[in-house]
């Protein structure tokens, strides 16, 4: 088992039958891979846009993309990603918005996510940084449920989030600023020194060059404030699942919209080149769930059976072993500004 220089916790609990309730798997997998079929492909990328190594190799191709594992830092990305344009037209198309809308702005389950999903993660960080402001800014803070515990435990809170329907919802549901806004060179400078804890949730695994929007971030920030990071975690069962079943996938391995997986080992190297350092890692994920949703795909008889009857109530338990042994599909970082 890997070693780091700091504290990784591993597992949490979650009902993920309760989360995907309303999604129909086989449904969202079609329309997963008619948009990612649809969107141009893109030219070879020579490097790996995580570390910069040149020695990457192939894994697969998933709906026409190329996914590479980097030699060098063990990030799994896109190798032949879209353009810019192609890329930004797929974030303002029906399909991703519609997606959100069952998955993450959606009444029935925002309550759940809020206390389940996020209270934990929002309070992990909190344990393990010392910000001089307690000010919050999360960017791409997508319907607003981290935020929405954060402004429970009385920082100052600012979301960013260029999606209109996720933006909208976040307001209404939640009372939270949110702005339709980046963070870029051209922008840095409205928000430097404002915010002690700048979280991304979800975020980096969607853009081109994840080391320009750290160097963005870090530019913002000061010594001791606090950067709040998950991301896609890679190797995992989840991608391995993926891996197996390559024609059946709506998520983590779902190019162009997750254009990296991170491995711990990059994160920390990505982080210490921007001028951070770790405080503490956690790795969770829904690993199980999504192994045995997707081989219920193959064998329909299995989602009524008495064997997942007997399962469903140890899924957290089962994918406790998944964490134990760095396998997670998820990883949270907490770092620092040094």
């Amino acid at each position: 088992m890997a070693q780091y220089d700091f504290p990784v916790k591993r597992g949490k609990p979650i009902d993920s039958g309760r989360l995907k309730k309303d999604l129909n798997k086989a449904g969202s997998i079609a329309a997963a891979r008619a948009f990612s079929e649809g969107i141009e492909k893109g030219d070879q990328l020579s490097n790996c846009p995580a570390c910069g190594s040149g020695v990457h190799h192939k894994l697969l191709t998933i709906y026409g993309f190329d996914y590479h594992e980097c030699d060098g830092c063990g990030s799994a990305f896109v190798c032949n990603p879209p353009p810019e344009e192609a890329l930004s037209a797929a974030y303002r198309s029906a399909y991703y918005t519609e997606a959100n809308k069952v998955l993450y702005a959606n009444d029935s389950i925002i309550d759940y996510r809020v206390a389940q999903v996020f209270t934990p993660k929002v309070e992990f960080a909190i344990e393990h940084s010392q910000p001089s402001k307690k000010t919050w800014l999360d960017i791409g803070c997508g319907v607003g449920e981290a935020l929405s515990v954060v402004k429970s435990r009385g920082y100052e809170v600012l979301g960013l989030e260029p999606n209109v329907m996720e933006a909208e919802y976040a307001a209404k549901r939640f009372g939270i600023e949110v702005r339709q806004d980046y963070i870029s060179k051209d922008t840095v400078s409205k928000y430097r020194g404002q915010y002690g804890t700048i979280s991304m949730f979800s975020v980096l695994e969607h853009v081109p060059d994840p080391n320009q929007i750290l160097s963005d971030v870090s530019a913002i920030q000061e010594k001791g404030d606090a950067l709040v990071i998950e991301v896609p975690h890679f190797p995992s069962i989840s991608t391995m699942s993926q891996m197996t079943f390559p024609d059946r996938i709506n998520r983590m391995m779902h190019p162009p919209l997750h254009l990296f997986l991170f491995s711990l080992r990059s994160l920390e190297g990505m982080l210490a080149r921007h001028g951070y350092k770790i405080n503490a890692a956690w790795l969770f994920g829904q690993d199980f769930y999504e192994m045995m949703s997707t081989l219920g795909l193959f064998a329909p008889a299995l989602n009524q059976s008495k064997l997942l009857s007997a399962l469903s109530p140890m899924m957290s338990d089962l994918q406790a072993v998944i964490d134990n042994h760095n396998l997670s599909d998820e990883v949270l970082v907490v770092a620092e500004r040094v």
